[in-house]
């Protein structure tokens, strides 16, 4: 059994953002991954990008090259293997593939993750096991809602080259956590450590034997029902497995930002394991080359240029006793020392796009404690006169302004954010030291209305005295994707008083449609919004209205 998170690990989380762009499904929105033990995404994603991988500079170069091979840049998304749905125990028919879920990301595809290569397995043991998730990619403490895991059948034998299907698994989970951020010590076996962007879960594990695989989620509330997935490769034996092995980095000079050129010495010989192996790398937000001495050594030295912009270094370092591994992300702002940085560089805005008329785009900003803003708060709508690649980045960037905590633009030298009319040269920047973790170009797409193909659904999910919430089922039972729907129903003696997950026009009869993220269901999928609402008459029972619309049958 692993330790508590006290003694487990001081982790400087890192606070990456990532661009997002949503176009009928999101990229990015929360985002996290299994960090420990690690899951398919931790060991190609995390320790080994697509371009470490190509050049040799990994952890683990063959098997993600074979990860990567399909999906070059979909490897870079690891954090972002996502669904808007229920998960594992309420979704039917199952997904076609385990680990990815049909994410969101790849369109109901098959993800890196799903490749049925020979991943690299974790040495694990029956009874309790610590597994932690890693969510500094969008820190949703406040709206997490439960942890579920399930594990592969007692005679289940893994065979490379054969995909796994849910017939694999186990029918229920051998392990379901809930979680309430306004009780967040509840439940011992859900432990979040904020300060870090983790959370630590506990659960005792089935005796199994040989090669098995975990597959798990965490999940969000029915605010957003955003859910993330993964697969953790286990080879179990009968010998307890004491893992003592911590990463521990610490930087000469001790500073949490560089400025100009320099050196910075890393030393890990604080790391606790025996015979312990190191192995660094670096990455970066900018283009600025990074040079690392000594990889493989207890003390590495990173060699860094003066930078063009100001930017974020990742320095990763991960431990091995051959056994047991343990990794530590030291993050750390790079300023160029001729200039007044006031910018550091979050993403590229686009790489050239032509928008559809129709279209709604603004910027989601979501700051440290996970709560989203969009700006502009009523979207930018996109007619014949803005569409093109080169216009709408102008305008949006105009919209969002640099008087805030974030801008759209390019950075001068004189450390300004300037817009500029241009398809591909206009960043995302976060003002420095501002309580922002991500900021992502949001793109909800013109509803396309299709053939009646749907079964609409009115569902009373809860009820009190004066009051209710409902949730509108879609079903597609056709052979063809939706793409785009808009259902009415007509309220009865009862007022709406807030929505999720749909555009509500209220009036006697109600009209809602799709955002961006949900506009498509697949043949034998379905999609949910809800609402709450008041009733006009206390205590009477509430109202099941017939739900009709474009998509209904």
């Amino acid at each position: 059994m692993n330790t508590k998170p006290s003694q487990h690990r001081n982790t400087i989380a890192l606070i990456t953002a990532y661009l997002a762009l949503s176009i009928l499904s999101p990229s990015l929105l929360a985002h996290g991954l299994m960090e420990s033990p690690a899951s398919r995404n931790q060991i190609c994603g995390v320790l080994t990008k697509p371009d470490q991988a190509a050049n040799g500079t990994g952890l683990n170069n063959e098997t993600c090259l074979q990860a990567f091979a399909d999906d070059f840049n979909g490897g870079y998304s690891f954090m972002s293997v996502l669904t808007h749905a229920e998960g594992r125990k309420v979704v039917t028919p199952l997904t076609n593939n385990v680990c990815g879920f049909d994410s969101e990301t790849w369109q109901g595809g098959a993800t890196p993750w799903d490749k049925a290569i020979d991943w690299p397995t974790n040495t694990m043991q029956s009874g309790t096991n610590e597994i932690v998730w890693n969510i500094s990619w969008g820190p949703h403490f406040d709206d997490s809602e439960e942890f579920v895991y399930y594990i592969t059948k007692e005679d289940f034998v893994f065979e490379v080259g054969v995909p796994l299907t849910w017939d694999d698994f186990e029918a229920t989970p051998f392990c379901d956590l809930t979680y309430d951020d306004s009780t967040p010590n509840a439940n011992p076996n859900v432990v979040p450590d904020k300060d870090n962007t983790l959370f630590y879960t506990y659960c005792d594990v089935p005796e199994r034997t040989g090669r098995h695989v975990i597959y798990g989620e965490w999940g969000r509330n029915l605010y957003t029902y955003e859910r993330f997935h993964g697969c953790i490769d286990a080879q179990f034996s009968g010998t307890v497995i004491d893992n003592n092995v911590v990463a521990d980095i610490v930087a000469t000079p001790a500073v949490t930002t560089l400025i100009g050129a320099g050196n910075l010495v890393l030393d890990a010989s604080g790391s606790t394991g025996d015979n312990l192996s190191y192995q660094w790398s670096v990455s970066s937000t900018s283009d600025t080359e990074y040079e690392l001495t000594n990889t493989t050594s207890a003390t590495a030295t990173l060699t860094y240029p003066e930078p063009s912009v100001a930017s974020t270094i990742s320095l990763t370092l991960t431990v091995t006793d051959g056994v047991n591994t343990d990794s530590e992300i030291l993050s750390l702002e790079h300023l160029p020392e001729t200039i007044t940085a006031t910018w550091i560089l979050n993403s590229t805005l686009t790489d050239s796009r032509t928008l559809e008329v129709g279209d709604t785009i603004s910027l989601r900003v979501v700051d440290t404690s996970g709560a989203d803003t969009y700006i502009p708060a009523t979207g930018i709508e996109i007619d014949s006169a803005n569409n093109a690649a080169d216009v709408w980045p102008y305008e949006l960037a105009q919209a969002v302004g640099t008087s805030g905590d974030v801008a759209i633009g390019v950075l001068n030298a004189e450390g300004s954010v300037t817009p500029v009319i241009d398809a591909t040269a206009n960043n995302i920047y976060t003002r420095i030291g501002a309580e922002v973790s991500g900021a992502f170009l949001n793109i909800e797409t013109n509803i396309v209305n299709p053939p009646a193909s749907a079964n609409c659904e009115f569902i009373i999910d809860n009820e009190w005295n004066n009051g209710y919430v409902a949730n509108i089922r879609i079903t597609n039972n056709g052979n063809t994707v939706i793409e785009g729907w808009e259902v009415n129903w007509t309220m009865i003696d009862s007022t709406i008083d807030n929505i999720w997950n749909a555009n509500l026009t209220a009036d006697t009869t109600s009209t809602a449609s799709n955002l961006g993220w949900n506009s498509t269901i697949q043949p034998g999928q379905f999609i949910e919004f809800g609402f709450g609402a008041s009733k006009n008459v206390v205590d009477n029972a509430a109202a099941v209205p017939i739900v009709t619309g474009n998509v209904c049958n």
